[in-house]
């Protein structure tokens, strides 16, 4: 009989979890910045956004598989064992990434969404885009940033967008109004915001 080590194995599977969650963290900022909820009964959950419109979820489950082969069991050290799980977390993260993207495309309503109709991002579209979105403000009075994902949006693109702004007095005029009735509804839903006691 084969001596049993539980607690090690505990101690184990608790640092490898702990490494794969950060793991995941570094390798998706997009990811990253997702709030995490647990959903402990039942499978799906239902969203009710700011404008009453909601979107139920199911719960899905994603996999990635690591493999380690007989022959390699010999020589493998925990730099080796490391290198497999960061092929792992990477393989995961591709998947929920996927995943996500796919379920946000599913679920927002016409009204937050916006139809370049295969036009470049120009300063009209930005605006469209600013004025369907909901902004969140720092406790300062700075807006939160905005993680953005895909090719439209590169940095490149949008500080290139934003000196186009600036250049167009009438368009940057719009942009200050549009702004600062943002912040307006911001203020006036955290104030009308429910206190739970």
């Amino acid at each position: 009989m084969l001596p049993d080590y539980p607690e090690t194995k505990r101690l184990f599977e608790r640092f490898f979890q702990t490494y794969m969650r950060r793991k995941a963290r570094q390798v998706s900022p997009f990811l990253s910045a997702v709030q995490v909820r647990y959903i402990h009964e039942g499978r799906g959950m239902k969203i009710t956004r700011a404008d009453d419109t909601e979107s139920e979820s199911k719960v899905q489950q994603l996999s990635a598989i690591m493999q380690i082969g007989f022959a390699e069991i010999e020589h493998l050290t925990f730099e080796k064992v490391i290198q497999k799980f960061d092929e792992l977390v990477v393989d995961m993260v591709r998947k929920q990434a996927g995943f996500a993207m796919e379920r946000i495309s599913e679920d927002l309503p016409a009204s937050q969404t916006v139809d370049a109709k295969g036009e470049p991002l120009t300063p009209q579209v930005m605006y469209d885009l600013f004025e369907r979105i909901e902004l969140e403000y720092n406790p300062d009075g700075t807006i939160q940033p905005l993680h953005v994902v895909g090719q439209l949006f590169t940095p490149e693109k949008m500080k290139a967008m934003k000196e186009q702004i600036e250049a167009d007095p009438e368009m940057n005029k719009k942009f200050d109004d549009l702004m600062r009735r943002k912040k307006e509804t911001w203020l006036a839903r955290e104030a009308d915001r429910k206190l739970v006691g």
